[in-house]
This record gives structure tokens, sequence and C-alpha cells, in this order.
């Protein structure tokens, strides 16, 4: 039986690393699409309107680093709700950072 004692002379567990060859914590892999600004506000914002209490949601914003990674936002919210929206918006950017990563605009 493990007590305190046994635990203090027991060696310390392996520090793994979280980022290895390519993959993203050794679940996803980190290979993802270019999309434009346009392109993946219009999509995040069908996306939006198809949950429960979001359909009047009128405008997003997408901030962008230029390392390719951006957030959205949640600029005029309609008659929308303002907790729902967000937390809507949330899991549809978590979603679209798996898969796309911003292209920079070169204008």
């Amino acid at each position: 039986m493990l007590n305190r004692n046994s635990l203090k002379n027991m060696p310390p567990a392996p520090v793994r690393s979280w980022r290895r060859a390519g993959r993203l914590h050794g679940l996803f892999f980190k290979h993802t699409v270019g999309i434009s600004r346009a392109d993946l506000m219009q999509d995040c914002l069908q996306q939006l309107r198809l949950w429960p209490g979001c359909e009047t949601v009128e405008e997003l914003g997408v901030l962008g680093a230029p390392s390719g990674a951006f957030s959205v936002h949640v600029i005029n919210y309609g008659a929308a709700k303002k907790r729902v929206a967000d937390r809507a918006i949330r899991c549809i950017q978590r979603e679209k950072l798996r898969r796309y990563h911003l292209k920079l605009d070169l204008d």
C-alpha cells in the first residue's frame, strides 16, 4: 500500500513533450489550410446562425496574427443574447483553428 513516505522514495515521472514532430498535443496534426479573412467571417457567421438563440447575429470580426492564428468576435449581436452568442462563437472558433490558418492580405 502506498503512503506519503513511500511516494517520496519513488523516482520522478518522466516529462513528456506535448509537441512532437508536427503534432499538437499528440492528438491533432498541425497541417492547416489557408483561408481568407472574408471567407472565414462568412463561414463563421453561417455556422453561428445555426445555433439556437443566435439567428439574429449580424456581424463578426476576425483579428489575425502574422503567424496565421486568429480570433473571432461578435461585433453586432442583433436580438441575440450576448452570453449565448459568445459561447457559440468560442466553440466555432476552436473548430476553425483546428482546420484553418489565416492567409495574410498583401494589399
